[in-house]
């Protein structure tokens, strides 16, 4: 997984791109880390780059999921495409998560 990350205002973006998979579980951790000492009411994580989401990158997401319910944020997935968001549809991932198409 490669990752850009950028924050403005009370906005935390997270770009995700190539391969998200259980290789991916430190840097994901060390991520919500960062959210966390953000601060940030509106965290998004942009997958438009996101060319494949393994059970384990799904995992995350739902970590990234009880964060937000625990840290009181509110969690955007944005731009889902091809097989992620075939995955996320399967799995109905967007009736848990606020999803952005």
């Amino acid at each position: 997984m490669r990752l850009e990350i950028c924050t403005y205002d009370d906005r935390f973006e997270a770009s995700l791109s190539d391969r998200f998979t259980s290789a991916d579980l430190r840097a994901f951790r060390e991520l919500l880390s960062q959210i966390k000492i953000s601060k940030c009411s509106v965290i998004v994580l942009d997958l438009a780059n996101l060319d494949w989401i393994d059970s384990a990158g799904l995992g995350m997401l739902l970590l990234a999921r009880d964060a937000a319910l625990k840290d009181n944020f509110q969690l955007v997935l944005r731009s889902p495409q091809g097989n992620v968001k075939s995955l996320l549809k399967l799995g109905r991932f967007d009736t848990i998560f606020d999803m952005q198409f």
